[in-house]
């Protein structure tokens, strides 16, 4: 209902009231039959009453309208606060259009967003369409056309208007049309909204998601509690697992098992205090392969620097590992044998000589030189050269210890660098290896080819105290082994090639000696330090030479060590040692153990438990009147199966040893875990008791670590009383040594059983 409509209602309302109230009075009066004074007097009266009436109501009616416009207003201004508030907050401008008298009204909002000044009068309007960049004018217009025809609910549109100080700039501009009751549109109230940096940061979004899929580096993005959210394609194709599988799990799906739990707490302190971590990583695809990568991980954090996201940017290095180790290959290797080049080898050389130093051992330098290769290469060509080299080195290769390395020199020059060895006679096998490498033919081109090797043999410090000096002596003794006829080696000096060749002759000799009976088992007693009674003995070999008369064991052990002859030597005087034991048993003699040397390769080939029965077996001795040692050295250096063997041995009742105790490098956690009854004090730290403080020393924390672990203990090679005494004050219980008897036959040792605590040698 209009409001004139109203009003007029309203009065009419009222004429018909007051009319009827008139008529309806003063008829009323007549019919009382008052007097026509008091009929005037109270029609003043009713007068006056209606007026009041009225005149109440009217006071009412306007303070009740008065009222409530009041409130009307003050809500209308509240609303257009809040209006005006939340423009503000929002930064939008609003415009407002007059279709039928086409005015525009721009807010002081819009005007600033425009490049206009707030109180600017400019009519805005009219330059709207001026303002459109070209490329969005059509478009926008047609927004617009859309809209006022009804096609559209709404008009909204993003477009680019020309800001008068910067350029172009892009703008939401959103409305909707108010229509009369026939549907036409007469006006148009809307927003406009600065979006340009919205724009931009979705062009960057744009640009990165781009870049985040046709990158060729992997991409990893996940939330702070480390669950993968989003992966790229080169992921996918470096990793082999989909997007859909590696979504919501952990990066640890890829771990490889190559790094230890350091290095990834190392990662995560530098993420944590760093908000970056860059380094190599080895990884594991989806198939199975380990393959190397080189990472980026950063951490992201929000305005108020809580961490909310990871990511990590890696790339496929394999590639360029391998170019690496191809061109380290190459830099330190022959490209036709494939062997060590001479960069390699004096690498290695002078790597030997610095630990031979600290270890105080030898290193072995071979020189091997082809005999008469020239002929092959110059009759058959270089090709057949080049593969009678590569068949050459692959027959040596094959013939050498791991840990030595074979070298190309050049030509048909090899090296052999041979480490790790205790005696020069430790290089005689090796030549002969490689010497026999050349006793077949090589079949080249189909034909059968017959080659020798000359050697030349240095000796690291013996010969030489550096690599190159080595190397050149080394060559020097070759040219020797040509003079004396070829297919030989020669060391260094005439006196090492002398001795080499005595050493040949002893080992032909030592041959005989075993099956011929020729070696001897003499006996040295080990004395309870505290009673003077001979408390067991020590089977020791000798060997009775046909022509050299008695020979001690540092002579021709170590021949029977390279000729492979040890286990044959252990055997016999095992069998002697618990045959002799028996016998003094059953004569009544009060000996508690018989010791016996275990050499390491008896332990290592596993024959040593077999034997060890049988001999007790043989005998008839208990196993608990048997002891057999083994040098620390020997005993630091077996594997676990070997652990297992000196098991199976303590489980026999046999008592086990350590002899030379504190000439090693011992592990005390090896040492605990070794089934060990007792340890000896080599006689090193023996002989200079009691004036050398340091052996005193040595001694003293020897007896304190066996006394710790509950072993007996026994010291080697007492000579005096005065040492006696000593090692007795320090805690040893037992001792052995030339101040009771050298090691002598059986026959005499009986005496000296006879005669309880004698020191007479």
């Amino acid at each position: 209902m209009s409001s004139n409509r109203g009003a007029w209602q309203i009065t009419l309302i009222y004429l018909v009231v007051s009319a009827l109230w008139i008529l309806l009075s003063d008829n009323a009066l007549t019919l009382v039959g008052l007097s026509t004074e008091l009929q005037q007097r109270l029609q003043t009266v009713k007068g006056l009453a209606f007026i009041s009436i009225t005149s109440g109501l009217i006071f009412f009616l306007t303070r009740n309208y008065l009222r409530r416009r009041r409130q009307q207003e003050r809500e209308l201004r509240i609303s257009e606060q809040r209006f005006e508030l939340a423009l503000a907050g929002s930064q939008d401008g609003v415009w407002d259009w007059h279709l039928n008298s086409d005015q525009v009204h721009f807010s002081r909002q819009c005007r600033v967003m425009l490049g206009f000044p707030a109180d600017s009068q400019a009519d805005l309007g009219g330059k709207w369409a001026s303002l459109l960049h070209p490329e969005d004018s059509a478009a926008a217009k047609q927004a617009l056309r859309d809209h006022l025809a009804g096609r559209t609910s709404r008009f909204q549109h993003v477009h680019r208007l020309r800001h008068q100080h910067e350029g172009y700039r892009w703008f939401e501009a959103s409305g909707r049309a108010l229509r009369d009751p026939t549907g036409k549109p007469w006006r148009i109230l809307g927003t406009l909204r600065d979006v340009t940096a919205q724009k931009e940061s979705e062009e960057r979004l744009r640009q990165a998601a781009v870049v985040f899929d046709s990158t060729t580096e992997g991409v990893v993005i996940t939330n702070a509690h480390n669950q993968i959210l989003n992966v790229n394609q080169a992921f996918c194709q470096i990793t082999g697992y989909s997007a859909d599988e590696a979504i919501g799990a952990k990066p640890n799906l890829l771990k490889s098992g190559w790094h230890d739990a350091s290095f990834y707490q190392a990662m995560w302190q530098s993420l944590e205090h760093e908000g970056n971590w860059q380094g190599e990583v080895w990884n594991r695809r989806k198939n199975g392969e380990i393959y190397p990568q080189w990472q980026t991980i950063n951490s992201v954090r929000d305005a108020d620097g809580k961490l909310t996201h990871y990511v990590a940017v890696f790339a496929d290095i394999s590639k360029i590992k391998r170019s690496e180790q191809e061109i380290d290959f190459l830099a330190h290797n022959d490209p036709l044998t494939r062997l060590p080049n001479r960069l390699l080898l004096n690498e290695r050389l002078e790597n030997a000589i610095q630990r031979a130093k600290r270890q105080n051992e030898k290193v072995g330098l071979i020189f091997i030189d082809l005999d008469r290769f020239k002929a092959v290469n110059d009759s058959l060509g270089h090709s057949a050269g080049d593969e009678l080299l590569r068949a050459a080195a692959m027959r040596m290769l094959a013939r050498s210890r791991e840990q030595d390395t074979l070298a190309r020199l050049g030509g048909d020059e090899f090296v052999l660098l041979v480490d790790d060895i205790q005696a020069t006679d430790a290089l005689i096998p090796v030549a002969k290896r490689l010497l026999a490498c050349f006793d077949k033919p090589f079949d080249i081109d189909q034909q059968a080819l017959h080659l020798t090797v000359s050697l030349g043999i240095s000796l690291f410090p013996d010969d030489a105290s550096d690599a190159r000096s080595l190397l050149t002596n080394a060559d020097t003794a070759l040219t020797l082994a040509k003079d004396n006829g070829r297919n030989t080696y020669a060391f260094y000096t005439q006196a090492l090639t002398q001795h080499a060749r005595e050493r040949i002759a002893l080992e032909s000799s030592l041959h005989q000696a075993i099956s011929g009976r020729q070696l001897r088992v003499y006996y040295q007693p080990q004395v309870d330090l505290g009673t003077g009674h001979i408390i067991g003995l020590e089977a020791l070999v000798r060997w009775q030479h046909p022509e050299h008369g008695l020979l001690t064991p540092d002579r021709f052990l170590p021949v029977a060590v390279n000729a492979g002859l040890m286990i044959s030597i252990d055997e016999y005087v095992l069998n002697q040692a618990c045959q002799q034991m028996q016998r003094w048993l059953a004569a009544g003699f009060d000996l508690q153990h018989m010791a016996v040397n275990m050499s390491g390769s008896w332990l290592e080939r596993g024959q040593v438990v077999d034997s060890v029965k049988q001999a007790l077996a043989r005998n008839g001795l208990h196993a608990q009147y048997l002891e057999l040692e083994l040098t620390e050295t020997e005993a630091m250096r077996h594997s676990e199966l070997n652990m297992e063997r000196l098991d199976s041995l303590r489980h026999l009742g046999i008592s086990l040893a350590i002899d030379d105790f504190g000439t090693g490098y011992s592990s005390l956690m090896r040492l605990k875990r070794l089934p060990v009854n007792r340890l000896k004090i080599d006689r090193d730290f023996v002989r200079d008791l009691p004036h050398d403080q340091n052996d005193a020393a040595i001694a003293r924390a020897i007896i304190a670590l066996g006394q710790s672990l509950q072993m007996e203990l026994i010291a080697e090679g007492v000579e005096t009383v005065e040492q006696a005494e000593l090692l007795t004050a320090m805690g040893c219980t037992n001792a052995q040594g030339y101040l009771y008897s050298r090691p002598v036959p059986a026959a005499e040792i009986e005496p000296l059983l006879q005669h309880v605590g004698s020191t007479e040698e």
